[in-house]
């Protein structure tokens, strides 16, 4: 989702010309940053639920 997100943003306007491939990558790693980190998100907060609700049982 997040590589389909980034499909809109015009990269092109900050990098050189004739940078397509490199356009393409930039765009990748962007996705798999932003994945990361959502993913991470996802994660923390899971834990966190659980801790929680592991604490209010006892």
């Amino acid at each position: 989702m997040a590589f389909w997100s980034l499909q809109n943003i015009e990269f092109e306007k900050f990098v050189l010309k004739d940078a397509r491939h490199q356009v393409r990558l930039l765009r990748a790693f962007l996705a798999i940053i932003i994945g990361y980190f959502v993913a991470n998100f996802f994660l923390t907060m899971g834990n966190l639920i659980i801790t929680f609700s592991k604490s209010f049982q006892h």
